[in-house]
This record gives C-alpha cells, sequence and structure tokens, in this order.
C-alpha cells in the first residue's frame, strides 16, 4: 500500500508533538500554552497513549490494576466500559458494583449523579429506556453469562479473537468489544496475547485517517477491506522514523488505530472541513492547578 509522504510525514508529527505536549504539561509542569501548532494549541485530542487518558488513568489505578489477576476483572471492565465516567466507577466502587452486579441497585445509585454516562462514545443500548437504565441492561445480560465469558476468555491467545467473541453478546458492537480487549490486553486474560504488535480494530476515525493517507474517498468504509494489513504497515513505518525509547510505554497497535483518529480530526481542522472539535478550557486547567 502507497502512503502519500506528506500525509505520513503529518500522521508522525501528531504523534511526537502530542507527546512533547504531555511532556511540557505533565513532567515539566510548564504553563500553557505547551506548543507553537495553533491547531494543537485550541482544540483538544486525546494522548497518543490511551492509557495516559484521565478516565484510562482512573480505571487502571482504581479497579484494573487492583484486580488485573482475578477473573474479576472481565466484569469490572465491563461495566466500567460501558458507562465509561470516572463518576459513575466511582458510584460503582463505593457499592462493590464492578465486582458485584445489581442492575436494580446500579440504576438507582447511579441516577443520583448529573451524568450518567460517557459523552466520548455512543453506547447502544434498548430501546425505550433512559441511558442509566439501558446501559445497566446491557451490562446484566452479560453479567449472567460472566462464568462462562470468563472461562472463554482464559482459553484465547489473541486480541482479536478475544474481540470476536465479545462480539455474541447483545450491545456489544466492534467499538466496544475493542474497548474491553485494550483493557484486559493489561491483564491476566490477554497480557500474554500473539498479536499485540500486529493486530488492531480499525474504528470510523482509523479508517478515515487511512483513507487520507491513502488519498481514497473519506467515506470509504467496506469492512471487508484490508484495514489491519494497512495498519500492520504503518506500524512498521512507526517503527523505522519514531524512536520509541524516547516513549514512556510501548508503542503498540492500538498507538497506531488511535493516532489514526486523532490525525483524521487534525486534518479535519486544517482543512476546514466541517464542525471543529472542542476547545481547549484554558481557564479551567488553571482553576484545577491552582494557577487562576
Amino acid at each position: 500500500m502507497l502512503f502519500l509522504p506528506d500525509r505520513i510525514d503529518t500522521y508522525l508529527y501528531w504523534i511526537q508533538e502530542r507527546e512533547k505536549i504531555k511532556h511540557r504539561k505533565e513532567e515539566l509542569k510548564l504553563e500553557p500554552p505547551w506548543t507553537e501548532d495553533p491547531i494543537l494549541r485550541e482544540f483538544k485530542f486525546c494522548q497518543v497513549f490511551r492509557e495516559d487518558d484521565r478516565t484510562t488513568r482512573w480505571f487502571r489505578e482504581n479497579i484494573r490494576g487492583p484486580l488485573r489477576n482475578s477473573p474479576e476483572v472481565v466484569m469490572a471492565t465491563t461495566a466500567f466500559r460501558f458507562f465509561n465516567l470516572i463518576e459513575t466507577g466511582e458510584t460503582l466502587l463505593k457499592h462493590n458494583l464492578h465486582i458485584q452486579w445489581n442492575r436494580k441497585k446500579a440504576i438507582e445509585e447511579i441516577k443520583k449523579q448529573p451524568k450518567w454516562i460517557t459523552g466520548a462514545y455512543i453506547v447502544k443500548s434498548p430501546n425505550r429506556m433512559d441511558k442509566a437504565t439501558g446501559v445497566a441492561e446491557c451490562v446484566s445480560h452479560i453479567w449472567e453469562d460472566r462464568e462462562n465469558l470468563i472461562k472463554e476468555l482464559e482459553k484465547i491467545s489473541t486480541l482479536q479473537e478475544a474481540w470476536k467473541y465479545l462480539l455474541r453478546y447483545p450491545y456489544i458492537g466492534p467499538f466496544v468489544s475493542y474497548e474491553l480487549v485494550t483493557d484486559l490486553r493489561h491483564t491476566y486474560i490477554l497480557d500474554k496475547a500473539d498479536d499485540i504488535l500486529s493486530w488492531g480494530n480499525a474504528g470510523p476515525g482509523a479508517m478515515r485517517g487511512l483513507n487520507r493517507l491513502t488519498d481514497r474517498e473519506l467515506g470509504f468504509c467496506r469492512r471487508s477491506h484490508n484495514w489491519n494489513e494497512e495498519m500492520q504497515q504503518l506500524y512498521s513505518i512507526c517503527q523505522d522514523q519514531l524512536d520509541f525509547s524516547k516513549f514512556d510505554r510501548p508503542f503498540e497497535m492500538r498507538e497506531v488505530e488511535g493516532g489514526l483518529c486523532e490525525f483524521d480530526k487534525y486534518s479535519r481542522i486544517f482543512n476546514k472541513e466541517g464542525r471543529t472539535r472542542s476547545i481547549y478550557n484554558y481557564k479551567k486547567w488553571r482553576k484545577e492547578n491552582g494557577k487562576a
């Protein structure tokens, strides 16, 4: 597959500059702005490494990390990622619902919060239910089959197999399944998976990113296309042109896929295509860090 050189340069640039922003902001504790890039300075972007995102950090420290060697980590991960909100995670922890799910109790407690569920992605749930009830219903479907789910996942040796298996459950689509697999990769379930550096699930944003790199129609999204092969080629380019030793985490196929989503967003803003992303709130940062 022939990638356009100037667009590969932009993709690699985004990875390097976004990591520099993290370093200046979080390690050097510098005042903003943390970049001269007008797009990265004004708009919010995800981290290069999903493990560095705020919600994942909280989840890792409070739920996934403590349970990483326990079968309970499977349902705890499922319950949290369906809601994917720190406030809801705190509620699950407080009432032990992350490891002892109770649909009625979960709905009752979560509805006491001003916000129930993430706005970062769309979670499918049963019709004619409010979102808290609908998502709790989704978790309950999986909870009822938890023993079989854990048993089957423990037999699986690749991320891709685990991803495919999770798709059997109601309301788990390709995106949510990949979120779950990405977390379980850091637990005893999948930390020795054979394809950590060779497989990723290209979501809609990653597909658009690959379409930009190859100059295809942006809307091309045929599932049967060899998206993973293209991401493997892109990973090889990253190996050749990025200094992985400068990263404080392993650079894996998940980073290739996530980087494609953010490269697509960056390109959309640069090209003035459609609605812009949310603007970075420096006032909020200063207030949270005592700089107001």
